[in-house]
């Protein structure tokens, strides 16, 4: 199973950004095979803040435009989706938090648990740094390889 990191879709939606073609290309590899990916319901509102943001977006979009984007990837694209569940408390806490990690990498932590949770072996994403010990199979920068 495949995932992606919220800044490869924010990337792949913004067309006046130096990354958009490639981060475009892995976009459209999820869309293409929507069966093989999935995406948790955390990156799905990290997307949402992300559009509305103008340090992040040149043009953020109003709040149904960027509604609109999380919308179709979360019930009309095909890709799966999930979410955070209480039962990977302990995974977390075993594997992340009690080794005293950077509070902003929790959320990357939360990420990282929920998507191996669901099967997730392959992440795509431009910090491959902040998930280097998730666990994750492969591993995949494809802004900058």
């Amino acid at each position: 199973m495949n995932s992606l990191d919220t800044n490869i879709l924010v990337y792949a939606v913004n067309a006046d950004c130096p990354e958009h073609s490639r981060a475009a290309g892995i976009y459209q590899l999820m869309l293409d095979a929507p069966q093989e990916w999935i995406l948790s319901d955390q990156i799905l509102f990290e997307f949402y803040r992300a559009l509305r943001n103008p340090r992040i977006i040149e043009h953020p979009l109003g709040h149904q435009q960027a509604l609109d984007q999380i919308t179709f990837l979360r019930e009309k694209s095909g890709v799966r989706h999930c979410a955070y569940e209480t039962v990977f408390w302990p995974e977390l806490y075993r594997d992340n938090l009690n080794k005293n990690p950077k509070s902003a990498h929790i959320f990357d932590r939360v990420l990282a648990v929920t998507l191996k949770q669901n099967g997730v072996t392959r992440f795509y994403t431009r910090n491959t740094k902040d998930f280097s010990n998730a666990g994750f199979k492969e591993l995949i920068n494809p802004i900058d390889e």
